[in-house]
C-alpha cells in the first residue's frame, strides 16, 4: 500500500546520502547503545552478585532472562503507540525509562529487587527496538537503507563492548553497583539529543500532517508542495493480518527472529564469563575473555555494514548461520575434550577460539541482517506493530534459552546444551536457504510484496 504524496517519498528514496543522514541515524540509535550496555553488563556483574545474594540456578535464570519478558511486553505495546502517536515521542519516553531503572538496579539491596529492576529495563528496550530501526528506515534512501539501519546494531555492539570493558576494569574493586549505574549517563545524553530529531516524514505523510512532513523533509533538503494530503486509515492488527503478503512475512521473518536468539548468542554473551570461570579461569580474566571476544565481534560487524546493500539479506544470512553452526560444533568438541582432559593447556584456547568463530559469523550474517528484515516486512501504517511482533517473538525465544541454560547445565552439563544449540543452528541454515526471499534494492513501501 502506497502512502500519500509519493513525490516527496520518491525524492527521499533517491536522495544522496550526506552527513545528516548518519547523524540522525546515530542519535536515533543511542538507545541501541543502552540496550547493549544494560543487557551486556549482566555478564560481568553475575560473577559478583551470584555469591553476594546467594543466587541458586532459578534465581540466576530469572535475573538473566527476566529482561527478555519485558522487552517482549514493551515491543508489543510500543508498536501500536509508535504507529498511532509517532516515532519521536516513543524515542523520548524510552530514554527516561532507561535512566530510571539503571539507577534502581544499581541501588538494589536484595535478590528480588535486583531481578525486578533489571527486568523492567526491558520495557525501555522493547519500546526502543520497535521504533528506532523503523524510524531510520523511513528516512533512508533505498541504496543506503541497509547500512543506515545497521547503525542501530553498531550502537548495540558498542554498548556491549563498553559494558564488558567497564566490567573488567571495575572487577578489580568488585563495584558491581557502579557497573549498573553507569547506564544513567548515556540515558541522559540520549534524551537531550533526541529532542532535536524530526518526526518520521513517512509517518507524518501517512497521517495527513502536511506541514509536519514538510518540515521533516526540509531537514533532508527535500521540498514538497502545498497540496492537501488525505490521511490513511489507522493500521490495525486486524487489517495487518488480513493481507496475505504480510501474513507470510510475519511467518518467515518471525521464524528468522526466533532463530536469531535461540541459536545461542546471548548464552555466550551473558553466561560467557561464568562459563570461563567454571573452566577454572579467575573472575577478572573470565571477564577479559568476554571483552576481547566482543571486540572481535564488533570489528567483524564492519563486513555487513559495508556489504548488506550489495550482497543482500539472504546471502549474508546463509553465511552467518553456516558459520555459527561450525562455531557450535567446535565449541562442543572443545567442551568434550575438557571433560576428559582438563589438564591440557590447549583446551581453553580451543574453546575461546570456537566461541569467537561463532561470534564473528553471528555478527556478519545475523546481526548484519536483523534490523533490515524488521523494517522491510510491512508497509508504513503497520511497521511499528510488525516490528513489535518480531521483537516479541525474538525475546520469547531468548527468555526460553536464557532461562533454560543455568538449570540445564546444572543438571546435565554445559556440553549437552551446546549440542542442542548446534542442532538449532543447522536447522536455521536450512530454513534461510529454503524460505527467506531477498529484499535489497526494493522501495520500502513494496518490500513486503516479495513474500507473496
Amino acid at each position: 500500500m502506497e502512502i500519500p504524496d509519493m513525490d516527496g517519498i520518491n525524492q527521499l528514496d533517491r536522495a544522496k546520502v550526506v552527513g545528516k543522514y548518519y547523524l540522525f541515524a546515530i542519535v536515533t540509535a543511542l538507545g541501541g547503545f543502552l540496550w547493549g550496555y544494560d543487557t551486556g553488563i549482566i555478564g560481568p556483574t553475575l560473577i559478583f552478585v551470584k555469591p553476594l545474594f546467594h543466587l541458586v540456578p532459578v534465581d540466576v535464570a530469572l535475573l538473566v532472562a527476566g529482561t527478555s519478558v519485558f522487552i517482549a511486553i514493551g515491543a508489543l505495546a510500543g508498536g501500536p503507540i509508535a504507529d498511532k502517536y509517532g516515532r519521536k515521542k516513543l524515542l523520548m519516553v524510552d530514554g527516561v525509562i532507561y535512566g530510571a531503572f539503571a539507577v534502581l538496579t544499581a541501588v538494589s539491596t536484595d535478590a528480588l529487587q535486583l531481578i525486578i529492576w533489571r527486568s523492567l529495563i526491558g520495557l525501555a528496550i522493547g519500546f526502543d527496538v520497535v521504533v528506532a530501526a523503523p524510524y531510520i528506515a523511513e528516512f533512508s534512501p533505498i541504496g543506503a537503507r541497509g547500512r543506515l539501519v545497521l547503525t542501530q546494531q553498531i550502537m548495540v555492539l558498542t554498548g556491549i563492548v563498553v559494558s564488558f570493558w567497564a566490567g573488567y576494569f571495575l572487577s578489580f574493586s568488585g563495584n558491581w553497583r557502579l557497573m549498573y549505574g553507569l547506564g544513567l549517563i548515556p540515558a541522559l545524553i540520549l534524551v537531550l539529543f533526541r529532542t532535536y530529531l524530526p518526526e518520521s516524514p513517512r509517518w507524518s505523510l501517512s497521517k495527513g500532517r502536511t506541514e509536519e512532513a514538510r518540515k521533516s523533509l526540509a531537514k533532508f533538503g527535500i521540498r514538497i508542495g502545498n497540496q492537501g494530503i488525505t490521511p490513511q486509515k489507522e493500521g490495525t492488527f486486524r487489517a495487518m493480518f488480513a493481507q496475505k503478503p504480510i501474513r507470510k512475512s510475519l511467518l518467515v521473518i518471525g521464524m528468522w527472529f526466533v532463530f536469531a536468539t535461540i541459536s545461542g548468542i546471548d548464552v555466550i554473551l551473558f553466561y560467557g564469563p561464568s562459563i570461563y570461570k567454571s573452566l577454572g579461569i579467575i573472575g577478572s580474566t573470565a571477564i577479559l575473555y568476554g571483552a576481547i571476544s566482543e571486540m572481535i565481534g564488533y570489528l567483524s560487524f564492519m563486513v555487513p555494514f559495508i556489504f548488506v546493500d550489495k550482497w543482500g539479506r539472504k546471502t549474508l544470512s546463509i553465511v552467518g548461520y553456516g558459520g555459527t553452526f561450525v562455531g557450535m560444533v567446535l565449541i562442543t568438541i572443545g567442551l568434550n575434550f575438557y571433560n576428559g582432559h582438563s589438564h591440557l593447556f590447549i583446551i581453553i584456547p580451543l574453546i575461546f577460539l570456537a566461541m569467537n568463530i561463532y561470534l564473528i559469523f553471528y555478527k556478519i550474517g545475523v546481526t548484519g541482517v536483523i534490523w533490515a528484515l524488521q523494517t522491510e516486512g510491512s508497509p508504513t501504517e503497520f511497521r511499528g506493530k510488525f516490528a513489535g511482533i518480531m521483537m516479541a517473538l525474538n525475546q520469547i525465544g531468548n527468555f526460553v534459552i536464557l532461562f533454560l541454560f543455568p538449570i540445564w547445565s546444572s543438571k546435565f552439563g554445559v556440553f549437552s546444551f551446546f549440542v542442542l544449540e548446534g542442532i538449532i543452528n543447522f536447522i536455521a541454515v536450512v530454513f534461510v536457504f529454503l524460505l527467506l526471499p531477498e529484499t535489497k534494492g526494493i522501495p520500502l513501501e513494496k518490500t513486503s510484496e516479495v513474500f507473496s
